[in-house]
């Protein structure tokens, strides 16, 4: 993240556009689509081949899919649709920080599908509808938090150093 108050996925502020929506920010919410609806048939297609072949429960086969595609998600996030916001990140933290968020995404998925299938909800739909609302939260999650940038190092002397060049 590079800080630019226009920008709170850490690309430029002066990017071409006015406020929160750039060229830049559709370009992202484009790629993020992309990548969402490939990884999402990639669950989805596991979920469906683990239903019809495995007598495991609904929640477990749920949350292998769900794992498998999340694994293929971080690496195509991170290489592709916020690299902007990744290029300062350390690889380890966003990967730290992608479990945490992928976690509390199958903790709700795997809840949530069950649910959706026990009150009479065919579970691929239930899925379709963990996924979207899941994946709202994702794109604001991914590049505020999982994939930012470490906040520069500042000291007193660095401070110090700023009010003195402002001064001048």
């Amino acid at each position: 993240m590079t800080g630019d108050a226009g920008d709170a996925a850490g690309g430029p502020a002066g990017d071409a556009g006015t406020g929160w929506l750039t060229r830049k920010r559709i370009g992202e919410m484009a790629r993020f689509c992309a990548v969402g609806l490939a990884t999402f048939t990639l669950d989805e297609g596991c979920l469906i081949l683990l239903r019809s072949t495995t007598r495991v429960p609904l929640g477990v086969d749920t949350a292998l899919a769900y794992a498998l595609a999340s694994l293929v998600n971080f690496v195509l996030s991170r290489q592709w649709v916020f690299e902007q916001a990744a290029q300062g990140a350390r690889p380890r933290v966003a990967l730290v920080r992608y479990v945490a968020v992928i976690a509390i995404g199958l903790l709700i998925t795997a809840a949530f599908v069950p649910a959706m299938a026990a009150a009479g909800l065919d579970y691929r739909i239930g899925k379709l509808l963990a996924s979207v609302m899941v994946g709202v939260a994702n794109y604001f999650a991914f590049p505020l938090w999982v994939f930012r940038a470490p906040a520069a190092p500042t000291s007193l002397i660095d401070r110090q150093a700023g009010s003195a060049q402002s001064e001048s």
